[in-house]
């Protein structure tokens, strides 16, 4: 399998609705990346050439990209205005009065002026401090208008450049666009072809959202695998004899897969040379036909999602008081 040294990433890119910023359609996915090691992983990154880094709050893990990015920016790889930084509010600061807290919370860590892009993590809301709900009293009901045009105010203020949401369907969305005066620039959310939602794909391009696709190789090193009904994606036959065509990584084929549906790939990696290789998505293209083959392995309901596939605050279980077995549990 190809995985020869790249030293640029030769990346596209979208114009964000509204303030025609330009988002990589690549970038480096930093969920459950293990403490000590994004630090050394965003430095890898952005010295082969990715210029979007995707981080959150709830990943405990702002400061040691920060670090990188204050490194990076000091010896001369990199500037500023040249990354494209998001973050994501958790739902623990859905409350109007909270949200500004929450956005500055993730700037200091990040060692920031601004983000580029900020999102609504979920269209869930915990009580303040709680930063996982185990119980249904630890969930609270903050419309979601209300967060959306505390989030405004972040753009206003010259906290952040765009703002969007993650993990938000369809009824979500519209609640939002009743109230929006500012562009819903993006929405993150699984999407891979055993889990393809095609609907909400389309709803939101229709729309001028951008789609950020997370978990686009079926998240291998998700701890919560157990909950999973179908086998490891990469390992698919489809995938694989893709990949042996190609001469490249099942990785790339899914990256490639999700690059040529209009959707911005965020993989994970903390590995030098998986970030590498992660990168080439840009050298080659899937053919019609190939595209369909990827198209036919979507599988009913949650039967393909990887991500939150049992979470109880997504009522996709019940809950059972303190415990986070069905978690993602990051």
């Amino acid at each position: 399998m190809s995985s020869e040294k790249q030293t640029s990433v030769n990346f596209t890119t979208q114009s964000l609705e509204g303030t025609g910023t330009k988002i990589p359609n690549l970038g480096l996915g930093t969920w459950l990346s293990e403490p000590g090691k994004v630090y050394e992983a965003t430095k890898a990154a952005i010295d082969c050439g990715y210029r979007h880094i995707d981080e959150a709050w709830i990943y405990k893990n702002e400061e040691e990209v920060g670090k990188a990015l204050a490194e990076k920016f000091e010896d001369g790889t990199v500037k500023r205005e040249e990354m494209f930084i998001t973050s994501k509010l958790w739902n623990c600061f859905h409350r109007p009065e909270l949200v500004e807290e929450g956005c500055k919370e993730s700037l200091k860590f990040l060692g920031l002026e601004y983000l580029d892009l900020f999102l609504v993590h979920f269209p869930v809301s915990f009580v303040p401090g709680v930063e996982e709900a185990t119980s249904p009293s630890q969930v609270e009901q903050i419309p979601l208008k209300d967060t959306w045009l505390a989030m405004e105010k972040l753009v206003e203020k010259g906290l952040v450049k765009n703002i969007g949401v993650s993990n938000f369907e369809i009824e979500h969305i519209k609640e939002i666009e009743a109230v929006a005066t500012k562009p819903i620039a993006a929405n993150q959310f699984e999407t891979q072809p055993y889990y393809q939602r095609n609907e909400l794909i389309k709803y939101c391009q229709d729309a001028g959202i951008v789609v950020i696709a997370h978990t686009s190789l079926g998240s291998p090193s998700n701890v919560m695998s157990k909950h999973h009904k179908c086998p490891p994606l990469m390992q698919d036959p489809s995938v694989k004899a893709l990949s042996n065509k190609y001469e490249k990584q099942p990785a790339n084929i899914l990256l490639r897969w999700g690059i040529q549906r209009g959707t911005v790939v965020i993989p994970k990696s903390v590995t030098p040379s998986r970030i590498i290789s992660n990168s080439d998505l840009f050298s080659f293209e899937l053919t019609d036909e190939e595209m369909a083959s990827l198209n036919a392995l979507g599988r009913p309901g949650l039967e393909g999602c990887f991500c939150h596939p049992k979470t109880p605050w997504l009522g996709r279980s019940e809950f059972v008081e303190g415990e986070t077995a069905n978690y993602y549990n990051s």
